[in-house]
């Protein structure tokens, strides 16, 4: 039965995926953009935004009133999409469907059903009052179909529709977690008024005043146990045991369950509940990586605080796996000392080179990887990054007969227990081999963006390729910031000074190269050249800066286009069987890493305490060393599968090019050559093309996710206001006190 259930999810969810199959694209990206000046006070939030049109210049690509222009879906050119019929029964699918302006549709998250007694005429005319001002005087440039028609159109001039988009981004029974505040306060992303402080305090103001008016009209969330009762842990196991004499012996070592009480106990509110059942579910499902269909943990008596769930469900479906990689980082292999996996087992420099994977072709039923992932998962977080030493194995909330269900969270997405039960390899390659991602076009193979502001420090180069399974593979190339001449502090002062390093402005036709590991080659279409860190020789033009690990390598300060060891990281992320996603990091040799360096990357959520300008601009290792990890980091920035942004290069390229940095690290050097250009434009599609396409790569997420919220929300309100997986790792870290270090 279980050989069906996956073939049958698998040809659901490429049913799902439709016009993935085709080539369709995606945007590891950001829901907003800033200006192509720059005259904005945030990189964006968890992926990359890009800069702004000019809505007054009729030649501008941006301007969606120029009828000449090809990357304009208005354009004759390029024919409106019709209405779609179904948009009046999104809700039914688990997320909203709202128009784009441009004549078609955007997909959200959130949806409030008819049904719900939300008074909307109500909700509109509080908006126009308190929150719409803010968006339009200061998101108008960038988040209204007059502009560029981002999503969210939150600041649209139709109120009704700003309104709609911005309802899928507030929460009204707690306005300081409404995205449009967190926005501010926490990804310091555009920010007006004084500083982000002080717009996150205006933001926050006015999402109270609209929801002290349309809070009221909302209904009750359930809550089976009522907040004033607490339940003790004996209570626990009793509901557990009477559940567990009526699994049946041969299932039993499988079945395990997780508990909630703790943070029933704690006092949340029964929509904070609702998160927290959420995020068990998605972070269980988020692991499966290869397991057909989405399985929600189930209530074991109608109270909403133990869950069973099945570890067959989730880890029994297998490509030969045997025995399960070290999940730690690459650094720690080659400079730490007495670091040991999981088993106990030494590992060293060579344990990269020793391990590999030898996938099957086909995924089979395996109860085997159910036990071998299961027991990774209790060892915990031992094979971890920290900055001396090893990690303690955090799994307090392991408590034998069930798990603590915020522990359970915590654990999973941990960046060395994530690697080690995603069977994620070494080598990137060896991942893109496995996924069946198609290379028969060569180069011309992958659907390639940049996108000069991001969540990265610098610009952010990035493509998408399809698989044979029907679904997506995206890879970001990103560089390492810093090392410049004089007193260059920002990134801003670095493009103003021409002292640009992000190489595909000035390359913008990507060369494959080979690696100094795993046996990538140029052939692999794996691997490319960004900031090379060459060791002995320095090549021509590189103008070697010192080396961060070893006196023998240099940092080339510009672009070489020779093979080895890259200043670079790379974020992978891929559709699993389940509709949700997998994802990734890789580094300067094309090697799997639990992290990202500081000087590359920065996650505001877990350096909130530095400075607006530390997050958004410093270049550098300017920033606190809490890196961006994968595993909990992804998961937490993906809140809806694919972010969202444009193509810049391929945008300014067609209409004003003035936008594209200019001198000799800019674009100089090809735009005026014809064949370059024209080579350029066939690798890189416009954003007009992208936006449909990463629609429909949400599509497929938020279906995934709506199975979930829709089992495991109590109450008709079937959205979460919050990343659910996020909320609950973050609990766990607090009632745990599991200090957060370096790399986890």
């Amino acid at each position: 039965m279980r050989n069906m259930a996956y073939w049958i999810g698998l040809t659901s969810a490429i049913a799902i995926a439709g016009p993935l199959a085709t080539g369709c694209v995606a945007q590891i990206g950001d829901d907003s953009a800033p200006g192509p000046d720059g005259a904005q006070s945030g990189t964006g939030g968890p992926g990359p935004s890009s800069g702004s049109g000019n809505p007054g210049n009729p030649d501008d690509p941006l301007n969606p009133g120029n009828p000449t222009n090809p990357t304009d879906p208005t354009s004759p050119t390029t024919p409106p999409e019709p209405p779609d019929p179904g948009v009046v029964a999104a809700c039914e699918a688990g997320f909203s469907k709202l128009p784009n302006g441009k004549g078609g549709f955007n997909v959200e998250a959130v949806c409030i059903p008819e049904g719900m007694g939300f008074d909307r005429a109500r909700s509109i005319e509080a908006f126009k009052r308190t929150v719409y001002p803010l968006l339009t005087a200061n998101c108008a440039l960038c988040h209204s179909t007059t502009s560029r028609a981002q999503s969210p159109i939150h600041a649209d001039v139709d109120p009704e529709l700003a309104h709609d988009y911005a309802l899928t981004r507030v929460n009204f029974r707690k306005p300081v977690d409404s995205k449009l505040v967190v926005r501010m306060g926490i990804d310091r992303h555009n920010c007006f008024g004084r500083d982000c402080k002080d717009a996150n305090a205006q933001m926050l103001a006015a999402v109270e005043a609209w929801a002290a008016e349309v809070a009221p009209s909302l209904p009750e969330t359930p809550r089976p146990v009522p907040a004033s009762e607490k339940i003790a842990e004996e209570q626990v196991k009793q509901w557990i045991a009477t559940d567990r004499a009526n699994v049946a012996e041969a299932d039993k070592e499988f079945i395990k369950y997780a508990s909630l009480h703790e943070i029933h106990n704690a006092g949340v509110s029964a929509e904070e509940m609702n998160v927290a059942r959420v995020g068990l579910s998605k972070a269980l499902n988020s692991t499966a990586r290869w397991a057909p269909v989405i399985v929600n943990p189930v209530d074991i008596n109608g109270k909403g605080i133990v869950y069973r769930f099945d570890t067959r469900d989730t880890w029994g479906y297998n490509k030969g796996v045997k025995k399960l990689h070290f999940g730690g980082s690459d650094d720690d292999l080659a400079f730490g000392t007495a670091k040991k996996n999981y088993l106990g087992e030494a590992v060293d420099g060579s344990t990269w080179s020793r391990e590999r994977y030898n996938y099957t072709a086909q995924v089979e039923e395996d109860p085997d990887f159910a036990r071998l992932v299961w027991r990774r998962i209790e060892a915990g977080n031992v094979e971890g990054a920290t900055d001396s030493g090893v990690l303690p194995s955090y799994t307090d909330g392991f408590k034998g007969e069930y798990v603590e269900a915020s522990q359970l969270v915590y654990t999973v997405t941990r960046p060395d227990v994530y690697n080690a039960i995603m069977a994620i390899p070494w080598f990137a390659q060896m991942l893109e081999d496995e996924l069946g991602v198609i290379k028969d076009q060569g180069m011309k193979s992958y659907e390639y963006m940049v996108t000069k502001q991001a969540i990265t420090i610098d610009s952010r180069m990035y493509w998408r390729a399809r698989t044979k399974s029907g679904g997506y593979y995206w890879k970001t190339w990103d560089v390492f910031t810093g090392q410049l001449e004089g007193s260059v502090q920002t990134i801003e002062q670095a493009y103003e000074q021409g002292q640009i390093r992000f190489p595909f402005w000035a390359h913008p036709i990507p060369k494959f190269i080979a690696g100094t590991g795993g046996g990538v080659t140029a052939d692999s279409l794996s691997f490319v050249a960004t900031l090379a860190q060459p060791f002995g020789t320095e090549p021509a033009g590189c103008d070697g800066q010192p080396n961060y690990g070893s006196s023998q390598f240099l940092n080339c300060r510009y672009y070489t286009g020779t093979d080895g060891l890259q200043q670079s990281a790379e974020e992978v992320i891929w559709d699993l069987p389940n509709g949700l996603q997998g994802y990734s990091l890789w580094g300067g040799f094309n090697q799997r890493r639990v992290d990202a360096f500081v000087n590359i990357v920065r996650d505001p959520r877990i350096t909130r305490e530095d400075a607006d300008a530390v997050i958004t601009s410093r270049i550098g290792f300017a920033s606190t060393d809490r890196r961006l990890n994968t595993g909990s980091a992804c998961i937490g920035c993906h809140a809806d599968g694919m972010n969202r942004g444009d193509n810049d290069l391929r945008d300014w390229l067609d209409g004003d090019r003035r936008y594209l940095p200019d001198g000799e690290r800019g674009v100089d050097r090809w735009i005026n050559d014809e064949a370059t250009v024209a080579q350029v434009k066939e690798l890189y599609p416009p954003s007009t093309v992208m936006r449909q396409r990463m629609e429909d790569d949400r599509k497929v997420f938020l279906s995934a996710m709506a199975k979930i919220k829709r089992e495991m929300i109590l109450g008709q309100d079937k959205n979460v206001y919050v990343e659910p997986a996020i909320w609950t790792i973050e609990w766990a870290q607090k009632f745990y006190k599991y200090a957060p270090t370096r790399s986890n």
